[in-house]
């Protein structure tokens, strides 16, 4: 194994431009190694700060036989177990990273931080990061409808028993008037409704906090009353519930009922996906279908997919489920299809999907990435060449 001081200098070489082809070498057969973690780490912090004009760390001929060699370790450290629960190993979870560094090196060229402003307005003018088509509309039990993009900060919208304030930090919090906490009082509903390329938070009557991601909606009461707290979701949101023995707290996403006392997990159901996925990252969840008895009780780090009426409970990198709440796209061996799902939501463009061929990315970039420089980043690792025409997406014949 290469002594700390060499792989250092290997370090700085690759990053600002220097590297020599047999150092090269040496560097890529050092990268497979799981002794190599803990320097992928500090690598992929000095690539993410800096933009360096050159080749390419790896040729493609290079990177495929990393990931040639990758793909074997993974079989190997993998054998077939029960599809109920599927346990990440560490050698297993070494290759993953090691893989997301290779995929840094080829692209960090195009997802450092742009400095200055004249490389923003640039950038600005080529394509803004998002395009949002709506605002984040509140609508009220009357019917009304809010733009609370416009609407003014600190302004508060009164309803029965309870009072809405979006405030300065991007948030609608709810709270209960005095006078209603108590005793049997109407239940009158809001939703609230995420367009493409927007995120917001919410806090509910209980203090339970939501964060919904782009093209999501979330229907719930404005206070909680009967023994139970219940909410409806449509598209992606991340919950911090608040815990509170007496009154379970459930969300309906399509056909599953998630029902839990205190915890946080993510939910994805967007109806334009066939699947619904529930991300459990602390504490307790139960996951129930209609006309089923008995549930599934997720554990932290677990995931249950509904998909075609059947749900697979398994370990997941829950990173890659909740790393839209940072600005960021994180793909782990994310077949592209969901990838384009993800731009078509976020950059607010249509996707000819009958286009795409097979295909699965692996790292990590920053949601705020104008749309041209994202597509150049998958068109180095995966070697299809994306445009966008008339603000539809497809692969380039």
């Amino acid at each position: 194994m290469p002594l700390p001081n060499r792989l250092d200098d290997l370090i700085k070489k690759a990053i600002n431009g220097t590297i020599a082809d047999e150092e090269r070498q040496e560097l890529l057969a050092f990268l497979v190694t799981p002794e190599a973690k803990s320097l992928y780490e500090d690598l992929f912090e000095q690539l993410a700060e800096q933009s360096v004009e050159g080749r390419d760390m790896f040729s493609a001929q290079e990177a495929e036989g990393l990931l040639q060699q990758v793909n074997k370790e993974i079989r190997v450290q993998s054998p077939v177990v029960s599809p109920q629960i599927f346990k990440l190993k560490p050698a297993l979870a070494w290759a993953a990273a090691c893989l997301l560094l290779l995929v840094s090196l080829l692209s960090y060229r195009f997802f450092v931080r742009m400095k200055g402003e004249a490389a923003q307005q640039k950038i600005a003018k080529t394509m803004p990061a998002a395009r949002p088509a709506t605002d984040i509309m509140l609508t009220l039990a009357d019917g009304r409808q809010i733009a609370l993009d416009s609407a003014r900060k600190g302004e508060t919208f009164e309803q029965k028993g309870s009072s809405a304030v979006n405030n300065e930090k991007g948030t609608l919090s709810y709270t209960t008037s005095a006078e209603n906490s108590t005793g049997k009082v109407e239940t009158v509903f809001n939703t609230l409704t995420i367009p493409r390329g927007k995120q917001y938070k919410i806090v509910l009557p209980d203090g339970s906090q939501v964060w919904l991601n782009a093209a999501s909606s979330l229907h719930y009461p404005t206070q909680f009353t009967d023994g139970e707290r219940k909410v409806e979701l449509s598209g992606e949101a991340y919950f911090d519930i608040a815990k509170d023995d007496r009154k379970p707290f459930k969300v309906v996403a399509g056909k599953q009922t998630i029902t839990v006392l205190g915890t946080a997990f993510n939910v994805k159901a967007y109806t334009d996906e066939p699947y619904i996925k529930t991300t459990l990252i602390e504490g307790r969840i139960k996951l129930e279908l209609p006309g089923v008895s008995g549930g599934s009780i997720l554990k932290p780090g677990e995931q249950g997919m509904l998909d075609d009426d059947q749900l697979l409970v398994k370990a997941v990198d829950t990173r890659e489920d909740v790393a839209w709440r940072s600005d960021l796209f994180y793909f782990s061996n994310t077949d592209l299809k969901e990838v384009a799902c993800q731009l078509q939501r976020w950059y607010d463009i249509e996707v000819d999907f009958s286009s795409l061929p097979p295909a699965k990315l692996y790292g990590q970039i920053p949601r705020s990435t104008p749309l041209p420089q994202l597509l150049k980043v998958i068109e180095k690792t995966t070697n299809i060449k994306l445009k966008v025409s008339n603000s539809r997406l497809s692969v380039e014949q």
